[in-house]
């Protein structure tokens, strides 16, 4: 039994499902058989989250990086800092849907940029003159 589902692997280990069970032991008794399939079926909806379980999220969205990790954000009515809600995104601790929405929402509070440092137009080449 692969807790996360879908063969999706634990991105928070030692985050607790309970108040006595870690993602890790959790995902040790699954391996070991110690969860009834019945039982399988129905613990991701209920721990992707917490484990970790969700496909990585860049939080500004693909080739951007939060530059402004220090700023504060409210997401989903907590607040936090950018720089926390990017390490949020990838642990695997972001639903997808919430991903897809997130780069409209933090922006310009994040300091969103493109990461790819070769579109450096400061010193343009002159085309030739005929």
């Amino acid at each position: 039994c692969n807790i996360c589902g879908n063969g999706r692997s634990v991105g928070n280990p030692d985050a607790f499902v309970n108040p006595s069970e870690t993602c890790a032991k959790l995902q040790e008794d699954g391996e070991n058989g110690k969860i009834p399939a019945i039982l399988c079926d129905r613990i991701p909806s209920q721990i992707n989250s917490v484990c970790g379980c969700n496909s990585l999220c860049s939080v500004c969205g693909n080739s951007m990086q939060v530059t402004k990790p220090d700023e504060s954000v409210e997401v989903a009515g907590e607040s936090m800092t950018c720089g926390q809600l990017q390490s949020n995104g990838f642990s695997g601790s972001i639903e997808s849907n919430e991903c897809a929405r997130l780069p409209n929402k933090i922006s310009s509070e994040c300091g969103c940029q493109g990461s790819d440092d070769d579109d450096d137009d400061s010193d343009p080449t002159p085309a030739p003159t005929p």
